[in-house]
């Protein structure tokens, strides 16, 4: 893979979409490791002259804190002299913005002027595995499921209290702010499935309708970044950080996936003569998932704050387990059965990346189709009772930890991501030992600080 820049005939589309919607700005945008869209925004006369040449961005955004720290040793800053990217547009990608006046949208892949894709590019990679499934003839379908919480602009307090799951009067708490978000989406086709609100003060739940490939992650990403800027203006902060209040519900992040048989458009996973109906295939990729839940959770609870989301009879599940529609367990199986058959991730917190979430359960899956692993029985009663079933890192240390001696799981990821990632997470971890003396004690993880409402509340 090197640095191609793209002509095709999309651009005379782009073109007449830039005359018919009067687009004045085009932002040129990319995902950093926590999810963060970094961009730059481009005047419209200069938009042709980035296509044919590409558009320089930092190297080391790739590699930054969510507060633009700069750690050490990821590959991406002090050992290449901070040096730039070339980064270019994926026209396929190209889309109004219709809660930005006047601006479209384009999201684009870093390469090193060298020619070198930067592989640890959350999108590159996903983009690496999903052509790996492709050429052993299977489409990837993914599907996304997002809490997260709204809360005032300047006093940071939700927007309603109480735990009025699915309360009608709580859905539309501002229907000025939830209709505007939801119609915009939709010009920008990004298709909602629900709207409601959650267990938490202020919490709601949107979920997308399912995608294959890139553009479910690309989807995701813009979704989530689009519900930003709109509350914005609307006076509100919409937030995916994973636990911003203590004694209030946590986020969480739902990942769907299954596989389609190219040849067949017939879904890979249903085997409806097995005991469990599904295919070895599937049970192959579910025993991936769950061989690499430990160390998956570098990605599936990304932050510190994300390990103050485990409590009991929390439904977020805190074991690499299985069931069929079971909420306690990390992989359920949903009811939908037959051509419908897919695997719920539920491990994934609020504050994870889009991309990772589809990059690290693709990779664990290839994983356990490679090596078959053996599938542990599924988990029929409540997962958090049990002592007998491998219990996920309850902290972001430990995570690391698991991910660091991953090394199978590794050879399905690339160096470079592997190195920047642990770069970048043993930093967080520093950086938060050297705010808190009682950083890791139970005193710690039973409040948040409001440390942790500046570092990710806004960004996250």
């Amino acid at each position: 893979m090197t640095a191609k820049i793209p002509q095709s005939n999309i651009l005379d589309s782009i073109k007449k979409t830039i005359k018919d919607n009067d687009i004045q700005f085009v932002r040129f945008e990319q995902a950093d490791l926590y999810g963060v869209s970094r961009s730059k925004t481009v005047p419209v006369g200069s938009f042709m002259d980035y296509v044919d040449n590409g558009l320089n961005f930092y190297g080391g955004l790739l590699g930054l804190d969510i507060q633009s720290q700069v750690p050490t040793g990821t590959g991406y800053a002090e050992e290449v002299a901070f040096e730039d990217h070339c980064t270019v547009p994926d026209l396929s990608t190209f889309k109004v913005l219709p809660w930005v006046p006047n601006t479209a949208n384009v999201t684009v892949d870093p390469f090193w002027y060298d020619g070198r894709p930067a592989m640890a590019s959350p999108r590159l990679l996903l983009k690496k595995l999903i052509d790996e499934f492709d050429k052993l003839g299977y489409i990837c379908r993914l599907g996304y499921e997002f809490e997260f919480y709204v809360v005032d602009r300047e006093t940071r307090k939700p927007v309603y209290d109480g735990q009025p799951i699915f309360v009608t009067l709580k859905n539309n708490f501002d229907i000025d702010f939830t209709y505007d978000l939801m119609r915009k989406m939709e010009q920008a086709g990004i298709k909602i499935i629900t709207q409601n609100s959650e267990h938490g003060p202020g919490q709601q739940e949107i979920n997308l309708y399912y995608k294959d490939g890139i553009a479910a992650a690309d989807t995701a990403f813009m979704y989530k970044m689009g519900t930003k800027e709109i509350a914005l203006q609307h006076g509100y902060i919409a937030t995916w950080m994973t636990k911003p209040f203590i004694d209030s519900s946590a986020s969480g992040a739902h990942f769907h996936i299954s596989l389609i048989d190219k040849k067949t458009g017939k879904n890979a996973f249903n085997d409806p003569d097995d005991e469990y109906g599904l295919t070895d295939l599937a049970k192959n990729f579910l025993a991936g998932l769950l061989k690499h839940a430990k160390a998956n959770t570098i990605f599936t609870a990304p932050t510190i704050n994300c390990y103050k989301r485990y409590r009991i009879n929390s439904f977020a599940p805190d074991s690499a387990t299985w069931g069929m529609e079971n909420r306690t367990v990390g992989i359920r199986i949903k009811g939908d059965r037959g051509e419908s058959t897919h695997f719920e991730n539920r491990l994934a917190c609020g504050g994870a990346n889009p991309y990772l979430q589809a990059l690290s359960t693709l990779a664990a899956g290839l994983e356990g189709i490679k090596s078959k692993p053996e599938l542990p029985e599924p988990v029929q009663d409540i997962a958090y009772e049990r002592d007998d079933i491998p219990a996920l890192p309850a902290s972001l240390e430990e995570a690391i930890a698991e991910f660091e001696k991953a090394t199978d799981l590794h050879e399905m990821l690339h160096p470079e991501f592997v190195k920047l990632v642990l770069a970048v997470k043993k930093f967080e971890v520093e950086n938060a030992k050297a705010q808190f003396d009682d950083y890791g004690t139970p005193e710690f993880n039973n409040r948040v600080d409001p440390w942790e409402w500046d570092y990710y509340m806004e960004l996250i």
